[in-house]
This record gives structure tokens, C-alpha cells and sequence, in this order.
């Protein structure tokens, strides 16, 4: 009896010990898949701030809104900037011709290469800044142009109004450069200019080098810069 009662006590604390063994075996492996599991899924979003898709998409939106805005903002305070030089630089003559034509006397000097300053101040002598003015010798609009360069015009510019005041300033500083460009000199330019090239010639062969006319333009230049 007392054999029976030592081998009982004795199989069952082998079987406790063991099922305790198993018991705290299955908890460690449990842990471990479970921290295993946890550090090679993906981190959730209340333990790490990981984008989903859907915000990754939304974030990237967002940085190619700013980013296409700043360029956006960039280019436009560029064009800004580019705008307000162009302003200091390109001072308006005060005389009576609008921003507009004056800015079309700026843009045919710059091209031609030759002086604004120039034609500002043969318009002055020559129309008195009056876009509508016809001579007695059918010299049209702010420059003057005589009517028998008109066909000229017409065919090689398709400049046909004279009264026009862009295309008489087309007309005007392209006569004037080609004379400046010829001659080489201002004053022998403008006689050129006024009294026709072959009425000039005739001046310089008896000595003429410079008439009234020359000499107006050129003191309207020094008026117009004092002003200016």
C-alpha cells in the first residue's frame, strides 16, 4: 500500500514537471513568433508613422503642387523683376507721343542701331510730334516721309499708311539709319534726310556742312535731355 502510494506521488510530479516544461515552451514560442511577426510586418500606423499608399500618393501630390508653384512664383517674380529694369531703363521722353509710339520708336532704334534720342528730336523739328501733319511738298506724318517713297514702302515693307504713326516710324528710321549708316556722320545724316541726298551733295560741294535744319535736331536733342 505504501509502495502503491510512493509510485503515485512519484509519476504524478514527473507528469506536473513536464506538462509545465511544455507549457512554458509553447508561451516562449509564442512571444517569439509574436515579436518575429511584429518586426517583420509592416509597422502600423500606431506604432510608426508609415505612409499607406493612399497618403504617399496624397504627400506626393502635395510636394509637386509646391513644387510647381514655386516654380511657377519663381518664373513670374523673374518676369517681374525683368520688368521693372526694362522700366528704369527705357525712361519715356517728356514730350507729347504716347508710352505706345514711343515704345515703337525704342523698338526700331534698338534695331536698327541707332539713337532714339535722335528720332525723338527730328520728330519734334519735323512734325512736331503731329502724326496727322501733310506739307505743302506731301510730306507725311511724324518723320515727314515724302509721298514719292510711298510705292517703296509698300512693295519692300508692306508700310502703306503713311499717317500711321508705327508705320511712319518703320518708314522714318529706316530712311535715317540707312543715311547715318552711309555717311558715317550725324549732321551730313540729317541733310541728307531733309534735303534729299542729291540736294545735300550739292551743299557739301559748296561747302556746306551744315544747315538750320541739322542744327534744330541737334539743339532738340540737348532740350529733350535736360527734360529728360
Amino acid at each position: 500500500m505504501i509502495l502503491a502510494m510512493l509510485l503515485f506521488h512519484i509519476f504524478y510530479y514527473t507528469d506536473s514537471v513536464q506538462s509545465s516544461g511544455n507549457s512554458a515552451g509553447l508561451k516562449v514560442s509564442s512571444a517569439c513568433s509574436s515579436s518575429l511577426s511584429a518586426s517583420s510586418a509592416p509597422a502600423s500606423s500606431n506604432n510608426m508613422m508609415v505612409p499607406s499608399e493612399e497618403s504617399s500618393a496624397q504627400c506626393s501630390s502635395a510636394v509637386s503642387s509646391q513644387v510647381t508653384s514655386s516654380q511657377v512664383s519663381s518664373g513670374s517674380q523673374s518676369a517681374s523683376e525683368l520688368s521693372k529694369v526694362e522700366s528704369v531703363s527705357r525712361k519715356y521722353y517728356p514730350v507729347p507721343l504716347s508710352d505706345k509710339v514711343q515704345d515703337v520708336i525704342f523698338t526700331e532704334c534698338e534695331s536698327k542701331k541707332i539713337s532714339s534720342d535722335l528720332v525723338v528730336a527730328l520728330i519734334g523739328v519735323e512734325s512736331n510730334y503731329n502724326p496727322k501733319l501733310i506739307s505743302k511738298t506731301n510730306d507725311y506724318g511724324l518723320m515727314q516721309i515724302n509721298i514719292c517713297h510711298k510705292d517703296f514702302f509698300e512693295q519692300n515693307f508692306h508700310i502703306t499708311n503713311l499717317l500711321d504713326e508705327k508705320q511712319n516710324i518703320q518708314a522714318g528710321v529706316y530712311m535715317l539709319s540707312g543715311m547715318i549708316n552711309k555717311y558715317g556722320n550725324i549732321t551730313q545724316a540729317l541733310m541728307a534726310y531733309n534735303c534729299g541726298e542729291i540736294g545735300a551733295q550739292k551743299l557739301w560741294n559748296s561747302g556746306v556742312y551744315s544747315t538750320d535744319y541739322s542744327r534744330k535736331v541737334i539743339s532738340k536733342i540737348h532740350e529733350i535731355k535736360v527734360k529728360s
